[in-house]
């Protein structure tokens, strides 16, 4: 069993999907901010996939309790600890994050981590432009 938490998938056009799935850079990067959600999620972990003729973005979203304000502005630094007193077996050092927005950002997307505004959670906002897609 993966997971007991409610994944929902919502893809709007999906031409370039098969190009994200190449590269297994992409991958491994998108499954660190999956699994990061997983982990701080309550109940749920939305993924959006939205491509034009131009962006392809993916938006990963939780129902978790967001960032803490204190490591927002640091996200994607490596060895971040928050001063907020959360469970055990939810802290780390922030690797997965800086593991994960450097594989993207080395593979041309823009990585965007900041709290859900529709959402209580956390979001990552994933973009790539199609030009640069082309190059993977």
């Amino acid at each position: 069993e993966i997971s007991k938490k409610n994944f929902v998938f919502n893809f709007d056009q999906y031409s370039n999907v098969k190009k994200l799935t190449k590269s297994i850079e992409i991958v491994y990067g998108l499954r660190n901010f999956i699994g990061n959600a997983n982990k701080f999620c309550k109940k749920s972990i939305y993924i959006n996939l939205k491509s034009d003729s131009e962006f392809t973005e993916i938006i990963i979203e939780d129902d978790g309790d967001g960032y803490p304000r204190d490591v927002l502005s640091k996200i994607g630094e490596p060895y971040l600890k928050s001063n907020n007193p959360i469970e055990k077996s939810k802290i780390g050092l922030g690797l997965g994050l800086f593991i994960g927005k450097t594989l993207l950002e080395k593979n041309f997307a823009t990585v965007n981590c900041r709290n859900s505004k529709t959402r209580n959670g956390a979001e990552v906002i994933i973009k790539w432009n199609n030009k640069d897609l082309s190059k993977i």
